[in-house]
């Protein structure tokens, strides 16, 4: 074979070369895929099995729950637990447990504050 450039380096002398678009000359076969609604319900699917097993590995049950406050409240606390976290290098879900924990065992000071703050 004269005037024949050898094959670039990693290929293999008696493979095609690769255009570029995933074939030898021609277009590559779009992958399969589910519709969006089946997607987004395996990735949640996952995404609870992997909090699932989370939780399991450290022996209790965690769950979410989602309550309104003031911005710069919710900045305050996400800032707190982003300085306790990184100082600590504990996880955030131990941080906010124990922010929680403090807060209840001074229910009374907090009940004052909710009804100085409301007359």
């Amino acid at each position: 074979m004269r005037g024949e450039q050898p094959p670039p380096e990693g290929r293999r002398p008696d493979t095609p070369p690769r255009d570029g678009r995933g074939g030898a000359g021609g277009p590559a076969a779009p992958p399969e895929a589910g519709t969006l609604a089946e997607t987004t319900a395996d990735a949640a699917d996952a995404a609870d099995a992997a909090g699932a097993a989370r939780a399991d590995a450290r022996g209790r049950a965690m769950d979410r729950r989602s309550w309104y406050m003031p911005r710069e409240v919710a900045d305050a606390l996400a800032s707190a637990v982003e300085e306790l976290h990184f100082t600590t290098r504990r996880p955030k879900h131990v941080i906010m447990t124990a922010l929680v924990t403090v807060a209840l065992e001074h229910l009374g000071d907090v009940r004052r504050r909710v009804e100085e703050a409301h007359h």
